[in-house]
């Protein structure tokens, strides 16, 4: 070999010692930002790692991950689809595949992933079994997922992943007690697993204790910050609680005024509305119960507020033509019945409140009439 052939070929060696030096730097960095929950920068860093040695697949495995976790399944799957690219047996890749197939709701796709992590995978692999669970349960075949659960349990008895799965397919088979067991054994196995206390975060509330459920999201948000569906997941908690919370104020205050409680009926559509200033129910019967504690002044203004959220309903302009004739407006009373009438022409009620409120017009005028004349 020449001499300057061997420069050269020192000068190639050197410079691919030098990319992996640099790829594993990125690597280390990126690893260190994913766990810290810093999703966009350990991307970026992982792209890094990549770039000076393409023959990193766990850059490219980890550019999936947080890509996942942001949110970002397309730039996921185009990482995936490398890898399995550069090595058709890499197992966790197809896995990963299947992750992101059913959290966009195709289970069928996810199935089919998995099918293809089965054929390569050459030793007995926990994640396998979980991820399986996962897909067999949003296929509706709970006893399958059952099965190969409890299957990966007896072969893997001390991993999270499995017991967070058991306790899901436990809390539905076997009640809530069982699947919080597990759920609690998989905390134990690993207290910052992000999976681990979303799903005792769902156990609680499915179980209807809404604190618990508010604590463990919210420790499952702070372990991750960026994590999309992490925080999906809590903003979606956070309506769903106000949703019940809004049901419960809203039945009890019915209740409330069928019993003729109308300041306890008060309250609680006030708490209603406080929970939720759009809630147009909520506006309606809290003015029929203003009406019924004699204050048809506060109740047309809440017939008003409730005016702009819904102007086509017959029952709100009844109710605001019965406060503003408690206060004297006879005019504006009749004018909110008629708009009552060209809603639903139905109702005959209708037309007797304005019989009656004309009657009382005319009777304070002849009143008025007769003081002016003394």
């Amino acid at each position: 070999m020449k001499r300057r052939d061997i420069v050269t070929l020192m000068a190639v060696i050197l410079l691919m010692i030098t990319g992996v030096v640099y790829a594993d730097q990125y690597m280390q960095r990126a690893d260190s930002l994913a766990n810290a929950g810093s999703l966009e920068l350990a991307a970026e860093a992982y792209r890094e790692a990549y770039s000076y040695d393409e023959t990193n697949l766990s850059a490219l495995m980890g550019l999936a991950d947080v890509s996942i976790r942001r949110g970002a399944f397309s730039t996921a799957a185009q990482a995936l689809v490398a890898v399995v690219e550069k090595d058709q047996f890499f197992v966790d890749a197809y896995l990963e595949l299947a992750r992101i197939a059913w959290l966009s709701g195709d289970f069928k796709q996810a199935s089919q992933y998995m099918a293809l992590a089965d054929t390569v995978s050459v030793m007995p692999n926990p994640k396998i079994l979980a991820y399986k669970s996962v897909v067999l349960r949003g296929l509706n075949r709970l006893e399958e997922a059952d099965s190969v659960i409890v299957e990966a349990s007896t072969q893997f008895p001390d991993n999270p992943m499995i017991e967070a799965n058991l306790a899901l397919i436990k809390a539905l088979t076997d009640g809530p007690d069982v699947g919080f067991r597990h759920a609690y054994k998989a905390l134990d196995l690993d207290p910052e697993r992000v999976q681990t206390l979303v799903t005792i975060a769902s156990l609680y509330f499915a179980a209807g204790d809404m604190d618990s459920a508010k604590y463990y999201y919210q420790r499952a948000a702070d372990r991750d910050p960026e994590n999309v569906m992490v925080q999906d997941g809590l903003i979606q908690f956070d309506s769903l609680t106000v949703d019940m919370q809004l049901h419960q104020l809203m039945r009890d205050g019915v209740g409330y005024f069928d019993r003729a409680l109308y300041s306890k009926a008060r309250r609680a559509f006030t708490q209603a509305i406080e929970l939720d200033s759009t809630f147009f129910e909520a506006y309606l019967n809290l003015g029929f119960t203003l009406n019924l504690l004699g204050e048809p002044d506060r109740a047309a203004a809440v017939f008003e507020t409730a005016s702009k959220l819904n102007d086509n309903d017959a029952p709100l302009y009844i109710g605001w033509g019965n406060a503003l004739a408690g206060i004297g407006k006879f005019d504006d009373a009749i004018a909110k019945y008629e708009r009552a009438l060209e809603i639903d022409s139905t109702i005959k009620e209708i037309h007797e409140a304005i019989e009656t409120v004309r009657m009382l017009k005319e009777q304070v005028e002849r009143e008025e009439n007769e003081s002016g004349e003394q």
